[in-house]
């Protein structure tokens, strides 16, 4: 599972988006003369995730629109940070029955791994009003979203103009080529911003904090390098103190950087002198109103006074922090147990060990899975859990992952680095041939047919990580078969490194892949398609076991409960899915989130848990390929999903559980969790985030990235997410070949004081006196589906 932040339109990534009104009569066309004017809207142009919780990223735009025999010209553009309009442009509309509608094309700009920028062709419609000062309306991205965003604003006396800019910028702050180094004026600035700003950090940022980003951009002399510390500071109670404290944060880096020049590219003394101004503006928030308190900052706060912050800023990264074996001060004695346990006998890691390294990628249909879930199962009936397999789902075949390799044989020897789909062919034993460049289009190949004869072909197009043919249901395409048919030995694509290795469509035993999906590293094929074009033959050699057996081959879910004393008909479900993609071990996606959470079940069964709801784990199987395990469950388990009370699911990034974002009613719950993890170590805390804004229970499903979870949520069982602490870079190894054993091992003690946090999280929700409804967590009660 990722998370991904997407954004339509927004000021940073777009020049400018305009719309234009076709025209129509006047007395056809009532809104004409009403629209007619300068307006300044807000419309929702995104979503990010802050403590669990969806979010609106609202940008703000200038509109004019003016009337041209009847008919309607309409100019929109964006403003930046800095109140700056982007370029303007011109398209058509028609009217409808609700407003005056504008439908022009754009690009959707989401970031995938590896922080590459994804580009998708969308349309755009705004459905827009007006009633005397104020516009109304919606904004729909037709072919990329299903609930259109509100459109609203305000008429303007005249045209905007936007404000100077600040006199030390250059003309364009962003641009670095349009200015040379920062000034001593600017540098003498910037010092003495990031004193005054500890001692009134709200006003500072207010007025300061457009110019100060902006400078850090435009200028080459001086650079502020990514930190998880800076991310950290989103723990701040509102979004004012986060970007005051940001603000400073930034304000201290870059006086530090002037004052020391030489230590201006050491990151961990760049966040001490970060970390020690905003600690100094915290300070400050604290005197001005104790509202503005935070329990991680409290705990920054802390390590200061001991002369322990730099140990402190060390372990934000989640790496190698030893967990102390301190007493938990929770009153509860089955919540010290499970404490003192957890840190005296930690075994989180022994069994990702297992996952990974025992049973390797787990795809659903694959011996990996099945054998994985089997020892699930046992492993849980070992501590004393009731256990079993529950059947979610067949694939048509089996397939099991062997070893595979490939070299460049001539001109020169040398190993290439290549990867294929789960479910694609293998090669015939070890193969050798010639490489050529393949068609571009199904009329060229099949007028070159014979000459990819024994012959690896290039083909076009980047790897995404599914099969060459489609992820639905194998069917070779025309091209392909027209390679198949000519006896190709099997297609090469580019691939960017680290290479992504998901899965390409199942088949049936009648309809086996036979042609191998190679995916090669990007500067390697390169270099085969530059030889290529010089005309020297490129002999390679790959050697593929990719196994296949007659299905169905059923995989399961693994279901295990600790039964309530009190009230056994009321459930908390926490889960995380046990299958993966292959190309790697299942390491980070998801081996970590399925061993904390055995773990956590090891603690509670260990600790002698009674609580008064039941505890129920679910491993599940098909996540992967469509949240299969979580559907089949809730198809088979239809009448208790009112009666679970929420499901806390662990799917993502290695690192530390340190809190969770829930309705005020659960506080006094969470609280006791806070109180249990109290002190156990130096950095990792948990706190507890309010939210009371009712959640969009359909969201989950449309998004991109998403887990087992959002099926529930689909049934009005809560959802409420954990937050992670940690630099586990996921973007980079998830589902590629580097999602392996030895890059979750660093964060050995965070993940086990996940584990910790989990089994404390669901105990002290299972035996909570107070009642946990589910009213107003959701927007409204989604249907079952």
């Amino acid at each position: 599972m990722t998370r991904i932040t997407m954004q339509l339109f927004p000021p940073h990534l777009y020049a400018s988006c305009v719309l234009a009104a076709a025209a129509l009569p006047a007395t056809l066309y009532a809104q004409t003369p009403a629209l007619a004017g300068h307006w300044q809207f807000q419309t929702a142009t995104g979503t990010t995730t802050t403590n669990g919780v969806d979010i609106d990223l609202i940008d703000t735009g200038i509109l004019d629109i003016t009337e041209e025999r009847g008919s309607l010209r309409a100019t929109i553009s964006w403003l930046d940070e800095q109140g700056q309009l982007t370029s303007p442009r011109t398209v058509n509309g028609t009217p409808g029955p609700a407003g005056t509608v504008f439908r022009h094309g754009g690009k959707r700009v989401s970031t995938g791994r590896n922080g590459k920028d994804i580009s998708t062709e969308v349309t755009i419609r705004w459905t827009l009003q007006a009633k005397g000062k104020v516009l109304s309306g919606v904004r729909l991205v037709e072919t990329d979203e299903s609930e259109p965003k509100p459109v609203t604003g305000r008429r303007l006396q005249e045209r905007y103009v936007p404000p100077a800019l600040p006199a030390a910028l250059p003309e364009t702050a962003a641009s670095t080529s349009a200015r040379g180094p920062s000034t001593p004026a600017e540098r003498a600035r910037v010092v003495q911003m990031a004193v005054a700003a500890q001692h009134d950090p709200l006003a500072l940022q207010e007025r300061d904090g457009a110019w100060l980003s902006a400078w850090i951009e435009a200028i080459p002399d001086l650079t502020f390098g990514a930190s998880l510390t800076d991310d950290w500071l989103n723990t701040a109670p509102t979004p004012a103190t986060r970007e005051a404290l940001r603000f400073q944060y930034l304000a201290s880096v870059m006086a530090f950087q002037i004052d020391h020049p030489d230590q201006a590219r050491q990151q961990g003394d760049c966040d001490l002198a970060g970390m020690q101004g905003v600690l100094h503006a915290y300070d400050t928030l604290l005197r001005q109103d104790s509202r503005y308190r935070s329990a991680k900052l409290d705990a920054a706060l802390a390590a200061r006074r001991q002369d322990r912050l730099p140990a402190f800023l060390a372990t934000l990264s989640g790496r190698d922090a030893r967990i102390a074996g301190a007493p938990s001060p929770s009153g509860d004695a089955t919540a010290r147990r499970i404490v003192a346990l957890g840190t005296s006998d930690p075994r989180a890691m022994d069994w990702l060990d297992i996952l990974s390294n025992r049973f390797g990628g787990r795809m659903a249909g694959s011996d990996a899975y099945t054998h994985a879930a089997q020892w699930a199962r046992m492993q849980l009936q070992q501590w004393g859990v009731q256990a079993e397999l529950e059947e979610a789902g067949a694939m048509p075949v089996g397939f099991n992952r062997g070893p595979w390799s490939g070299k460049m044989l001539a001109p020169r020897e040398q190993p290439l680095r290549m990867a294929t789909p789960a479910y694609s062919a293998g090669t015939r034993g070890v193969q050798q041939g010639l490489a050529t460049v393949g068609p571009a289009t199904l009329e060229e190949a099949q007028e070159r047919a014979a000459q990819f004869k024994g012959k690896w072909v290039l083909i076009g197009g980047e790897n995404s990580g599914g099969g060459r043919d489609g992820t639905s249901l194998h069917k070779p395409r025309a091209i392909t078969r027209v390679l198949m048919e000519a006896g190709a030995l099997g297609t090469i694509q580019s691939g960017e490194e680290p290479l992504y290795a998901a899965s390409a469509a199942p088949a049936t035993w009648a309809t086996l892949p036979t042609l191998p999906d190679i995916k090669l590293a990007a500067p390697q094929y390169a270099d085969i398609r530059q030889r290529l074009a010089r005309a020297e033959a490129v002999t390679l050699e790959f050697d593929i076991r990719n196994w296949f057996y007659p299905g169905p081959v059923t995989y399961h879910n693994v279901v295990a409960r600790i039964p309530g004393t009190e009230k056994p008909e009321e459930v908390v479900l926490i889960g995380a899915h046990l299958d993966s993609y292959d190309g790697g071990t299942g390491a980070a996606d998801n081996g970590g989130g399925v061993s904390t959470m055995l773990e956590a079940m090891r603690l509670l069964a260990k600790s002698n848990a009674r609580p008064r709801r039941s505890i129920m784990l679910v491993v599940f199987g098909a996540e992967e390929i469509g949240r299969k395990g979580a559907f089949a469950f809730a198809e088979r388990h239809a009448g208790e999903l009112n009666n679970i009370v929420m499901m806390l699911n662990r799917d993502g990034r290695p690192g530390a559980i340190d809190g969770i974002a829930v309705p005020t009613a659960w506080k006094s719950v969470f609280g006791r969790v806070e109180q249990a993890l109290q002190d156990i170590h130096p950095v990792f805390g948990f706190a507890t985030t309010i939210n009371d804004v009712p959640r969009d229970a359909s969201k989950a499903m449309h998004a991109r990235a998403g887990s087992d979870d959002a099926v529930f949520s689909l049934h009005g069982v809560p959802t409420p997410k954990f937050t992670v602490l940690g630099d586990f870079d996921y973007a980079r190894v998830h589902h590629t070949v580097l999602d392996t054993y030895e890059n979750v091992l660093p964060f050995r003690s965070a993940q086990q004081y996940s584990a910790i946090a989990i089994a404390l999280t669901a105990y002290e929700v299972a035996n909570a006196p107070e009642e946990i409804s589910r009213k107003g967590y959701y927007r409204v009660a989604p249907p079952a589906q």
